[in-house]
């Protein structure tokens, strides 16, 4: 049996009106999508704002989160502290990117982004909304409403905790 994790294009399905469509051909076909989808931004977002993908990530992650904790993003990006620590002495360097410590806790350092870097995020976000865009350019409004309707029930799916 085939796992999410190969990746295996699934099947199309043109005549999916005539017999149903199994829970596993949606979700492999939704893993595919998602999967290329976020090879489309990872690109864009090193190319946008001329850093690597990595690098991207985490001013993106710290964008979110600012003031972000420096010992929270690397459980956020899924990669180790050590990891997150030389990205962000680099970012540091290269002036997109400020410590400062934790007014709550004084072991921890709180991470915030330049003005060079928010100019680099208002670029990339316009990047994203123009990508965006062409990915669903196929889609009727209504379409649109209803595919996020269904992704949001999805999500809410998934995080609900499973079986243990």
């Amino acid at each position: 049996m085939d796992t999410p994790a190969v990746r295996r294009q699934p099947e199309s399905r043109q005549d999916t009106a005539s017999e149903p469509v199994s829970a596993r051909e949606i979700i492999a076909l939704l893993f595919d999508t998602s999967h290329r989808m976020c090879l489309h931004s990872d690109r864009l977002l090193g190319a946008s704002i001329g850093l690597s993908e990595a690098r991207a990530r985490l001013l993106v992650t710290v964008g979110d989160r600012e003031p972000a904790r420096m010992g929270r993003l690397a459980s956020d990006l899924g990669v180790s502290a050590r990891s997150v620590t030389g990205m962000v002495d680099a970012l540091e360097r290269e002036g997109l990117i400020t410590r400062e410590p934790d007014p709550d806790d004084r072991r921890a350092t709180l991470l915030r982004l330049t003005a060079d870097s928010r100019d680099r995020m208002h670029r990339l976000h316009e990047a994203q909304n123009r990508l965006a865009e062409e990915l669903l350019a196929p889609l009727r409004s209504e379409d649109r409403a209803d595919l996020h309707r269904v992704l949001n029930l999805l999500r809410s799916t998934a995080e609900r905790p499973g079986p243990e």
